[in-house]
């Protein structure tokens, strides 16, 4: 552990010369987050629409799966999109939370050197990514100048990525992952309905036809479902009364979310997944099946075709086992990842607890100290963590099987972006408004 540590830390010259978006010397108003994010959504949009040179290029259908969860366009220059990002944070994570990587991320120095990681990390995976894609074959068989022209083609539009996403997170609202996600969905569910062949015309047209086909209508029902489903769980939480320690009589209450670990466990578990069959086609091509055979771009077995998700009710009906293996792995991989996440985003009991103590705060009917907030915390976040990882694993797959229109990881993630998206905005506003709650809302 200390000597991979220190590893890491003798990169810091190399970290330290890696460019980065400079964090804001003042406070951002709410008007320029608004322009900061629409402006980084008009690049996002522009970056899809610019083709990369493969001289016509068929696309497996494997790729699809990729697009959805990566918010990123095959064959333009987001075709990794968020991947790179999300696979580093992958890494990064399993290494601090199996005790591999010995960093303490409650401490300045330590998350820098975490997180400057995780950045050089996402920039040496564009180009992995890049070059297993056209190893896997994404572009059809390409000289050597032209495979690598490529994979310098995408790389270079996954770092832009990167550094979109810093500006995000810096100067708009939320994150521009979340941001890409939304996005790429949005407009995955809006053709796919309304589009020249979606599914709603199709529907009008068999209607015409004296032959109305109701299952042109289930993937959009299936999308609504899951919409209604994420919705009524955001909306849950356990509130905890707190006292103040200097107030008598103050009393607030802590709100605990049931989806405590917000989207993420469901964007790295579905990362991984997509990192699998990726891999597993890769080395499939170049004769090594330890992920499983591949047909038409497509895993016919191994564990690659037991983690893709059946996309229709008619699929699971034919291959049940797999449909359960994959359920099963989406919630365990979920649990675990929720856990992680907790741990070094500084959302367990003892961060949250030493932020309720810097505030003067205790939990009503105990007595006023640190520990026993941090004991008292315990009780709920854990369980929470694990109930709400495990449910929003669940929701992800079962959105799957319905055929839900973007995916139902795609539709599960739009919508818990949307609504802490919407939370930033109400809480940007209210600081606007009533300066003096800035400093304690920030806390």
């Amino acid at each position: 552990m200390i000597i991979l540590k220190e590893f890491l830390k003798s990169l810091v010259p190399i970290l330290e010369k890696i460019p980065e978006v400079e964090n804001p010397i003042k406070e951002i108003p709410f008007k320029d987050k608004l322009k900061w994010t629409g402006l980084v959504l008009i690049l996002y949009f522009i970056m899809g629409t610019i083709d990369i040179y493969t001289a016509g290029a068929q696309i497996p259908a494997i790729f699809e799966f990729w697009q959805t969860i990566t918010a990123s366009r095959i064959g333009t220059l987001i075709t990794l999109g968020i991947g790179p990002i999300v696979t580093a944070g992958i890494i990064m994570q399993l290494l601090v939370g199996a005790g591999i990587l010995n960093l303490d991320l409650s401490q300045h120095e330590d998350r820098a050197l975490f997180q400057g990681t995780q950045k050089l990390l996402s920039i040496i995976l564009s180009f992995v990514e890049a070059a297993l894609f056209v190893g896997a074959g994404a572009f059809g068989p390409l000289p050597l100048m032209l495979a690598l022209l490529v994979i310098v083609q995408i790389a270079i539009g996954s770092i832009l990525l990167i550094y979109l996403d810093e500006v995000v997170t810096k100067y708009g609202i939320g994150s521009g992952i979340g941001l890409f996600i939304v996005a790429g969905v949005s407009q995955t569910i809006f053709v796919g309905a309304f589009g020249p062949e979606g599914y709603v015309w199709k529907f009008f047209k068999s209607l015409l036809n004296g032959m109305p086909d109701i299952t042109y209508l289930l993937p959009i029902l299936g999308t609504i479902i899951v919409f209604l489903m994420a919705v009524y769980a955001e909306s849950m939480r356990v509130e905890i009364p707190l006292a103040h320690g200097r107030v008598k009589g103050l009393v607030a209450r802590y709100p605990i979310k049931f989806v405590y670990v917000s989207n993420m466990p469901v964007i790295l578990t579905s990362a991984l997944f997509a990192n699998i069959q990726l891999w597993g086609l890769a080395l499939y091509k170049a004769g090594f099946p330890i992920f499983g055979e591949y047909v038409n771009g497509m895993p016919i077995n191994g564990i690659a075709y037991y983690l893709s998700a059946p996309y229709s009710i008619t699929q699971v009906l034919a291959d049940p086992i797999r449909a359960i293996i994959y359920m099963l792995a989406m919630i365990i991989f979920c649990i675990l990842f929720g856990i992680f996440w907790v741990e070094t985003s500084g959302l367990d009991a003892k961060s949250m607890a030493k932020r309720l103590s810097s505030l003067n705060m205790a939990i009503k009917g105990f007595r006023k100290s640190y520990k026993a907030i941090e004991q008292r915390l315990k009780r709920y976040i854990f369980p929470i963590t694990v109930m709400s990882s495990a449910f929003v694993g669940f929701l992800a797959a079962f959105a799957n099987f319905l055929g839900a229109l973007g995916g139902g990881t795609g539709v599960l993630l739009t919508v818990s972006i949307v609504y802490r998206m919407y939370e930033q905005i109400l809480k940007d506003q209210i600081t606007e408004l009533h300066p003096i709650l800035s400093k304690f809302l920030k806390k």
